[in-house]
């Protein structure tokens, strides 16, 4: 197992005074009314304000929500230009988080100093959500007077000189966005946006125009002279945010952009989007939009029963598709095409990306007084695994209700350390019947290794309706995938146990290790 370290704080104070004027006292006169401002203030409306309103609709429809995301802000990469980036970057997150609350967005940079800052406030502080993603990107590129045209004629004569003149620049700025996994500094493949914007300036100097290239089609936006390039930026993050988060939480943004289902760049997209899918993450995903249009009275199990086939056959019929039963690309776009509005409670949160970390840290609904929630522990070997010296174990953990879950490790010769919540799983709620794997991920960011041949090492999970981490006693609280000074496991589990008005329920899984195969000649 590797070990790491974090630090990090900061403060500011201010100090006032007063200055009392001795010898003149004024009345309460109201001073002369001089001049009032000529410029009324006003909200600022943007060329995609209703793109933003649609993707707030469509991440509600889609039941997207409680996603914990942060952002170092979009700096200029070319040096010329200086707005505030970040601030119209949590502006659009906003507006497409208003009814749905798709998004929250957490305050927090994602420097390094910070970022080992946050391994220590993880079970801590008890109202620190960590973000689970992170937006990064830049101002890639100002080319300015691209193109240049220019046209004049004058005549002049004894009396009068006539002149006329026409001109037009064009400049182009380009913004690029990527996501990326705050615990594990991964640039996640995919989920990124490139965009340019061609200014058109026309050399009346009344207004400019814009286009902006996507997938073969175009966006035509209007500047006023008043405006400038900070416009320009602010349009270009709002397409780029809107593509971006789309593409995260895998929802047709095409839709609020005015593109069609059929452009063959947006089909390609939800074509990689199901094929990148599980079969059972794609009956589940089926099961919940046939709940919702009411064809099916079932759970979102994942598995492809004779009533969920029966769902799949009635809407397939009902929208114009050939009546299989089977789940094919075709149903799955036309779902995309037409999400259905949620009913009943809301959906579930979002699966990770790449199951390296949770989506934030929202409050589970304490479980019923008498019915806590219970654990499910296995392996990936089963529930009674054996290894050989030298293989890696994954351990894998389900509550049977919604729960904040704690698991530890004791190997060969004793030591104890807590793998759950770790730096790369910083979320300790689990929904009920959801599966955490335990190094997260197919490149595990670390390893559970057997190495002492005929001994027996153990794991032991704790699951609570209530988030026991900032209340357990002070000396277990150490760094995740450390060793806890003098403590056993016995020990741990019995500490969560004495911590008075909760209900908690702890399992254990002993791992067999056996001796390394020998290496045939």
């Amino acid at each position: 197992m590797g070990f790491f370290r974090r630090t990090g704080f900061a403060r500011a104070t201010a100090a006032a005074s007063l200055l009392l004027l001795g010898a003149c006292v004024t009345s309460g006169e109201q001073a002369t009314l001089v001049q009032k401002p000529k410029t009324p203030p006003v909200r600022t409306v943007s060329n995609f304000s209703e793109a933003l309103r649609c993707m707030d609709t469509l991440m509600w429809n889609h039941g997207k929500r409680d996603i914990f995301i942060t952002s170092n802000g979009i700096p200029d990469a070319t040096g010329r230009v200086a707005g505030g980036t970040k601030e119209m970057l949590i502006t659009a997150v906003s507006r497409m988080s208003e009814r749905s609350n798709a998004f929250r967005f957490v305050d927090f940079e994602p420097t390094l100093d910070d970022v080992n800052a946050l391994y220590w406030m993880i079970g801590v502080q008890p109202n620190f959500r960590a973000p689970s993603y992170y937006v990064r990107g830049a101002i890639t590129q100002l080319d300015d007077n691209v193109v240049s045209e220019a046209a004049s004629a004058g005549i002049s004569l004894p009396t009068v000189d006539l002149g006329i003149s026409a001109d037009q620049v064009m400049s182009v700025i380009s913004v690029d966005l990527n996501i990326g996994e705050l615990a594990t500094r991964q640039i996640i493949p995919g989920l990124s946006a490139s965009n340019s914007l061609a200014i058109i300036s026309s050399g009346k100097g009344a207004d400019a125009g814009a286009v902006i290239g996507k997938a073969g089609l175009s966006f035509n936006v209007s500047l006023n002279k008043s405006e400038g390039l900070h416009q320009a930026v602010r349009t270009l993050i709002e397409l780029s945010t809107i593509e971006v988060l789309g593409k995260m939480t895998r929802t047709p943004y095409w839709q609020c952009l005015g593109i069609d289902q059929t452009n063959p760049a947006f089909a390609g997209q939800a074509r990689d989007w199901f094929d990148g899918m599980a079969p059972s993450q794609r009956v589940a995903y089926v099961q919940r939009v046939l709940l919702a249009e009411g064809y099916y009275d079932g759970s979102d199990s994942g598995q492809l029963d004779e009533r969920t086939r029966d769902a799949i056959s009635r809407y397939q019929a009902d929208n114009d598709l050939i009546a299989t039963g089977r789940i094919d690309f075709d149903l799955y776009q036309r779902m995309l095409a037409q999400p259905s509005g949620q009913k009943g409670p809301g959906a579930p949160r979002l699966q990770s990306v790449s199951n390296a970390g949770g989506e934030g840290l929202p409050r589970a609904t304490p479980a019923p007084a008498g019915a806590p929630p219970d654990l499910v522990l296995s392996s990936d070997r089963g529930p009674q695994p054996r290894y050989r010296a030298g293989e890696a174990l994954v351990v894998k953990v389900q509550p049977t209700a919604n729960g904040f879950v704690y698991c530890y490790y004791q190997d060969a010769a004793g030591s104890v350390a807590r793998i759950f919540p770790n730096r790369f799983q910083p979320d300790s709620f689990v929904q009920a019947n959801q599966q955490v794997e335990v190094p997260p991920g197919a490149q595990k960011p670390f390893n559970l290794r057997m190495d002492r041949p005929g001994a027996s090492e153990t794991i032991a999970c704790v699951v609570s309706p209530d988030e026991l981490g900032t209340r357990i006693a002070d000396r277990y609280k150490t760094e995740d995938l450390q060793p806890i000074p003098g403590a056993t496991l016995a020990d741990v589990v019995g500490a969560y146990g004495s911590i008075q008005g909760t209900n908690v329920r702890s399992r254990q899984m002993a791992v067999q290790v056996l001796p390394a195969v020998s290496a045939q000649r």
